[in-house]
């Protein structure tokens, strides 16, 4: 084969190298392209999800008869615990990004002082460890009292989940609490719910 014949070969192999690059998916970001964060890539939870599920329980909230409390005991503290994950989705860091949105929520709404969870590296190592037995209200409280919050809040992500001819649909609950340390009475309880399918 000529030189020329080669250098024309190998344009063509690199050409269709090339071509075959440019084919492939791509990054991108979201203002990129619009609606990029409506559509669901899977059956599991995403940021979308978790923000709806959340901005449900919060609205909830607001309207409760614990706020009229709070007004009334002029600016009482209030810890957030890390939400309580029963999917089998591997969502905590999403999870824990959701206690910040939350202290967010009550620091604006102006009712409370908000402890913050973050410089309690120890007690969240104890709460995630006691995480793999049952949901207890009186362990919640004593976590509560460990760190002089007056309430906490906190909750757990949970799921149904149905197959059936090839497709599949799963049912995703948040559910909220606020517990009073002292007595560990439960104010106030909300469930949200998001469904993802593959159909």
């Amino acid at each position: 084969m000529s030189s020329m014949g080669r250098l024309g070969a190998l344009s063509l192999v690199l050409g269709l190298a090339l071509g075959a690059v440019g084919c492939g998916p791509k990054a991108v970001r979201g203002e990129e392209v619009e609606g990029l964060d409506d559509q669901a890539m899977s059956t599991g939870l995403d940021r979308r999800d978790l923000q709806k599920l959340l901005q449900e329980n919060m609205k909830a909230l607001e309207g409760a008869p614990v706020i009229k409390r709070w007004e009334g005991e002029q600016m009482p503290s209030v810890a957030v615990l890390p939400l309580r994950n029963e999917t089998t989705e591997h969502v905590e860091g999403s999870l824990d990004a959701l206690i910040s949105d939350i202290e967010t929520t009550l620091v604006n709404a102006g009712h409370v002082r908000v402890i913050s969870m973050e410089q309690q590296g120890k007690l969240i190592a104890e709460i995630r460890q006691q995480y793999s037995g049952a949901f207890d209200p009186a362990q919640i409280a004593t976590w509560g009292k460990q760190i002089g919050a007056r309430y906490v809040v906190t909750g757990k992500v949970f799921t149904s989940d149905e197959r059936q001819d090839g497709e599949r649909r799963v049912q995703y609950f948040m559910f909220i609490q606020v517990l009073e340390v002292e007595t560990s009475q439960i104010l106030f309880q909300h469930k949200s719910a998001v469904t993802k399918a593959i159909i």
